[in-house]
């Protein structure tokens, strides 16, 4: 009994049973299962979600841009060839999509991504360590980021496009070997079977390597780190250490709920324009003007630029909270918190 009066009598101990149920219900700073961390990702993008949004609406569109520019522009030429092409002719053009599609609107997508993932970040920092949010801060922070995160960015799409890559090369030798050879010969359906189920192989390898790289991002951003140091830094986070699970579990569990808010939005906005009929009311209002179906088709990517531009906070709320978990699981880094905001109360109770 005298050791816990001793104890209860140091200021660790005072602060605690002053501050203790506030702090734990200000500060999010604990140890989180997956739905844990998922659930403190609804609460603050319920709080801030208005201000996510109008911070991020122009990210929002050149991610909109580069995904219309890749449906509309690249992916035909993956599964369409000039009329008479040969099988050179055929290869290059699957190449040629590929490499508009990485290179043209692969950046687009980047820069939207990068710039919107750093602000909600700095954001979502200050609401888990109890920090007022500072708007003016975080887009700063996010302008001075940019460059840093788009690098990182563009290794994570590098080492995580790699498998489609290759299964479409894999399906356009199939295509290859179909014009060159016999009808009889199978060896052409083997390959392009193959490739078709490297297409799924490929998916799953890219949501692989995001989810262990996912953190590189928040350690970008609040580290400051460069985009090598940053993905080491991810995957040290992330693994399985000791008895401590892996946190590649929570992504996944996001990968689920992203896909469900996704289905959702879509079906529901699609729903919406087929009630009120809208596509067809206004092709018929502005086919008579010029450019009116560049409209109409910008029109028709609304309901994409709708869940892209909702979801986007979303994935950058959960992986800044999951890089805290980890750093808390792994690093202690609540005790580095709480014993930096007793010594800073005590500086201030001493002048």
């Amino acid at each position: 009994m005298d050791t816990l009066v001793g104890v209860t009598s140091d200021p660790v101990s005072r602060y605690l049973s002053q501050r203790g149920a506030k702090f734990d219900r200000k500060n999010r700073l604990r140890v989180m299962s997956s739905s844990e961390v998922l659930d403190t990702a609804m609460r603050i993008y319920q709080r801030h979600g208005l201000t996510f949004l109008r911070l991020t609406v122009v990210p929002a569109l050149l991610c909109l841009a580069a995904t219309g520019f890749v449906q509309n522009f690249v992916l035909p030429g993956l599964f369409t060839t000039k009329a008479n092409s040969g099988p050179g002719e055929m290869i290059a053009d699957v190449a040629g999509a590929l490499a508009t599609a990485i290179f043209v609107g692969g950046p687009l997508f980047l820069l939207g991504i990068s710039y919107s993932s750093a602000t909600i970040v700095s954001l979502v920092s200050d609401s888990m360590l109890s920090q007022p949010s500072d708007e003016a801060k975080a887009v700063s922070g996010a302008t001075h980021a940019l460059p840093r995160l788009f690098l990182v960015n563009l290794k994570e799409l590098c080492l995580s496009v790699s498998g489609l890559v290759l299964s479409t090369a894999v399906m356009a030798s199939g295509g290859y070997l179909a014009q060159v050879t016999q009808q009889t010969d199978a060896i052409a359906g083997v390959v392009s079977a193959l490739g078709v189920f490297g297409l799924f192989g490929g998916g799953l390898i890219f949501l692989y390597i995001i989810a262990n790289h996912a953190l590189s991002v928040p350690v970008a951003v609040l580290e400051k780190a460069g985009p090598r140091l940053a993905s080491r830094r991810s995957k040290l986070l992330i693994k399985k250490l000791g008895y401590h699970p892996s946190g590649t579990g929570t992504i996944w569990a996001l990968y689920g709920l992203l896909a469900f808010m996704s289905l959702v939005l879509s079906a529901g906005i699609y729903f919406f324009f087929e009630i009120l009929d809208l596509n067809e009311r206004l092709s018929s209002a502005l086919s008579s003007f010029p450019g009116g179906m560049l409209f109409v088709r910008a029109f028709e990517l609304l309901p994409s630029f709708f869940v892209i531009w909702t979801l986007l906070p979303v994935w950058a709320t959960v992986i800044t909270i999951v890089y805290y978990e980890r750093r808390i699981r792994l690093e202690g880094f609540d005790i580095d918190v709480l014993t930096s905001e007793i010594a800073r109360r005590n500086r201030a109770a001493s002048t």
